[in-house]
């Protein structure tokens, strides 16, 4: 069975794909590379792997994917690519929102007429906005608002949700949304438009001041990745649909976090609090009733493991600068 996975050499997408060819598929993986690496990808067997660089945000290339779905007999599609990272929901809204629009427009068209049968869809926690229930369960009203300019990746997600629904109805294919929470582990983007852990991995390995962003209050619920990974599939093989929370619901602060991971890198933790970023959330925890059900079996790693790995893996890389 071969699947195609968007965005694949991004941090979810590339791990997703080793643990399908571990696990006996073929993967067909397309990414533009605007944050994806290639060397996320690199060690994947050509046997089982295919990479097309191509920027689906282009309509020129819908054809070009449909014929790849054709030629492979693809019946499931993995859409995870995205333009993501907080900061450019705050420097480029009106890029993030037209890009991701774009980018699942064009990838629903391309299976038109071709043997997709199954849509799993990696929407976003930020679809609740500044949510009023905890755990947040899926029956939270989306909360967008247009004028706020970090709204505009929520605002893609949600718009990309309606998208994979209505279309996914119309044209009898079975769907799945997911409305993933705070992930981490190895091959996060770790500059300022990247994710918090890396981000403050590379400032513990900086002589300068160790900054928080806010006040550290904010509390975030943190999945590792091999357990996302892990739900992803199995999810898929028992060909889930509907709508769907996925994450861990382990609550902890950013500055507890952040406290947490100098500890385990023998360092002092001495902080400077910034300004915080206008509109941030203040705290986000997932109710997973949903998927407890599905997946009564599951067990997640716990944070501190979690992040022995991760920072293992951070501070073994050599320090790079010009990431996006």
């Amino acid at each position: 069975m071969t699947i195609l996975i968007t965005g694949v050499a991004g941090f979810i997408g590339s791990f997703l794909a080793e643990h399908l060819i571990e696990g006996g598929y073929k993967v067909i993986g397309v990414d533009n590379l605007f944050r994806g690496k290639l060397e996320n990808i690199q060690h994947l067997p050509k046997t089982h792997f295919e990479f097309l660089k191509l920027d689906l945000s282009q309509a020129k290339h819908i054809k070009r994917i449909r014929d790849l779905l054709l030629k492979h007999h693809i019946t499931t599609v993995f859409h995870l690519a995205a333009i993501n990272g907080t900061q450019y929901f705050y420097d480029k809204p009106f890029f993030v929102l037209d890009q991701n629009i774009k980018i699942t427009q064009n990838l629903l068209e391309s299976t038109l007429e071709t043997q997709v049968k199954y849509i799993i869809y990696t929407s976003s926690s930020e679809v609740y906005g500044e949510a009023t229930q905890f755990p947040t369960p899926e029956t939270h009203p989306i909360s967008v608002h247009e004028d706020i300019d970090r709204d505009s990746y929520a605002a893609s997600k949600a718009l990309g949700e309606f998208y994979v629904r209505l279309f996914s109805q119309l044209h009898q294919i079975d769907y799945l949304i997911l409305r993933v929470f705070n992930i981490y582990g190895e091959r996060m983007v770790g500059t300022r438009y990247g994710q918090v852990i890396p981000e403050f991995i590379n400032k513990m390995q900086s002589p300068e001041k160790f900054t928080i962003i806010g006040d550290g209050k904010q509390t975030r619920s943190f999945c590792y990745i091999r357990d996302l990974i892990y739900i992803l599939k199995t999810l898929m093989q028992k060909q889930t649909t509907g709508l769907m929370n996925i994450g861990n619901d382990d609550e902890i602060s950013i500055a507890e976090l952040a406290q947490n991971l100098h500890q385990l890198a023998g360092r002092a933790f001495e902080p400077t609090y910034l300004s915080g970023r206008p509109n941030d959330h203040q705290r986000r925890k997932p109710d997973l009733s949903h998927l407890r059900r599905v997946l009564p079996e599951l067990v997640f790693t716990p944070l501190e493991k979690g992040l022995i790995r991760t920072l293992a893996f951070y501070t073994a890389l050599p320090r790079r600068g010009g990431e996006k």
